[in-house]
């Protein structure tokens, strides 16, 4: 037993660091290549290099937003739930911890297992997105009272059929962004992306592109991302300091002490910028090595196989539309908290979401990278905005409905809220046995699928064929 309990810790540790899981792959990838061993160190620690520049940006990010998030919450007095994976993750560990790392090492192996003999070639490498989504799992099965073998099992059979078929849900935009099929995204949000490239096919026009906006002459230095987006964020630092001085001055000196609050939003939005800019880097740097190392190892085990990786791969491609979607998506959030707000003393009240910088940011970015090729300017700006009501929604239905929620917080993801609404709703309905043996069913579905359908062309292919 000890050594089980071993195994599983040194898995749950592995899995708990994406650049070194990721790594770890490239390393194998390179040695099946028959790589020299250089190449296999040098293109193993230049990939985890990269995903450790992708998180260290994404510090940065968060370090320049909070100031900012702290005015908006301490000016208006905005008292709430703020739903964060990380937060979430961090009260549920205690107590599943155990359960969360086996659900975690079974959905890999059932992952691959999928990809090997399916339709669905995706393998899913965000690590830590994987552990948000097997710490949801373990809470549904356990509050659905399945014995702990079954939370293990179902709980990682659940997972693994995620990881394979959530990221197909995109992947036809995602071949658009980045010009090759060579990448798919693996994240928690993949329901909000599906949701704002439906609303901007609806709406938007494809040929009007934000990339082409025209730009006069004397403003061609906001084509540079940093530029822009250190310019765009220092306004709204401006907005927020000037309406926190009127509204509340006292909060000036909570947030900037005794410094000058408009000297430090611009260092603030500086450093946002220069968080983008490492992440850009960090996608480079992994592409360029993960890429060619994931061939050896789709050739070898699992042919036509495609890598899902984290949404910052998609913001090299479409600077303007990163910016404008983060922008929209931000105005979108705060519409989504006032109708919480509205919603309050009514029948339909739902838990008080309060929208922050964070997730405006990275889900925003991500709308607007993948609706500007479904929709354009147009797209984006309708896409976004409605994308970004959405993810204040989707956690308010995920407490209220699917009751997950510790010590008043919860998972901001839409893939959490619509997989812990659909199960919570189900383990109402069914005994422990019944919604075990649906989740097996469930489990089995795609196999026995591609069975019958063994001549139709593997779902990423035919993801690339409509982004053609």
């Amino acid at each position: 037993m000890f050594v089980i309990t071993w195994i599983l810790r040194f898995l749950q540790q592995i899995i708990a660091q994406p650049a070194l899981l990721i790594g770890l792959i490239a390393m194998v990838g390179l040695l099946v290549e028959k790589k020299s061993s250089t190449d296999v160190i040098k293109g193993s620690l230049k990939t985890v290099l990269g995903i450790i520049l992708i998180g260290s940006g994404a510090g940065i990010v968060i370090a320049g937003l909070t100031p900012l998030n702290d005015l908006l919450t301490k000016t208006f007095n905005i008292t709430g739930v703020i739903p964060v994976n990380e937060v979430m993750f961090a009260q549920a560990i205690a107590k599943y911890g155990s359960e969360m790392a086996a659900i975690m090492a079974l959905a890999m192996c059932a992952n691959l297992l999928l990809a090997r003999i399916t339709k669905f070639k995706f393998i899913y490498l965000t690590g830590h997105e994987l552990m948000w989504i097997s710490t949801l799992m373990a809470i549904i099965l356990n509050i659905a009272n399945l014995p702990a073998w079954e939370v293990i099992v179902g709980g990682g059979l659940l997972t693994g059929l995620y990881m394979a078929i959530a990221p197909s849900l995109i992947y036809g935009s995602v071949c658009k962004v980045t010009g090759s099929k060579e990448i798919a995204v693996g994240h928690t949000g993949t329901v909000y992306y599906w949701f704002a490239i439906a609303i901007a096919k609806l709406t938007g026009n494809k040929e009007k592109s934000c990339e082409d906006v025209n730009v006069p002459k004397n403003l061609n230095f906001l084509r540079d991302l940093s530029v822009s987006l250190t310019l765009a964020m220092w306004a709204v630092y401006l907005v927020v300091i000037l309406l926190a001085i009127i509204f509340k001055p006292t909060v000036m000196a909570e947030v900037f002490g005794t410094d000058n609050s408009f000297i430090l939003g611009l260092m603030d939005s500086v450093t946002f910028a220069a968080g983008i800019y490492i992440i850009q880097a960090g996608v480079r740097m992994m592409i360029g090595e993960l890429v060619p190392a994931f061939k050896g190892i789709s050739d070898r085990f699992i042919p036509n196989s495609v890598p899902a990786v984290d949404i910052p791969v998609l913001y090299p491609y479409q600077p303007n539309s990163v910016l404008i979607g983060f922008l929209v998506a931000t105005i979108g959030s705060i519409v989504g908290f006032g109708i919480t707000l509205l919603l309050v003393h009514t029948s339909w009240a739902l838990p008080i979401m309060i929208p922050t910088l964070f997730n405006a940011f990275f889900y925003g970015a991500t709308f607007g990278a993948l609706c500007n090729k479904e929709g354009g300017v147009r797209g984006v700006v309708f896409g976004s905005f409605f994308g970004g009501i959405v993810t204040i929604i989707l956690p308010a239905l995920l407490m209220s409905v699917g009751h997950i929620v510790i010590n008043n917080t919860t998972f901001g993801g839409g893939d959490s809220a619509v997989i812990g609404v659909f199960f919570g709703l189900l383990s109402k309905a069914l005994s422990g046995q019944g919604l075990f043996i649906t989740i097996l069913v469930l489990f089995l579905l795609p196999i026995l699928f591609g069975r019958v359908r063994n001549r139709v062309p593997a779902k990423s292919e035919q993801a690339v064929q409509g982004a053609k």
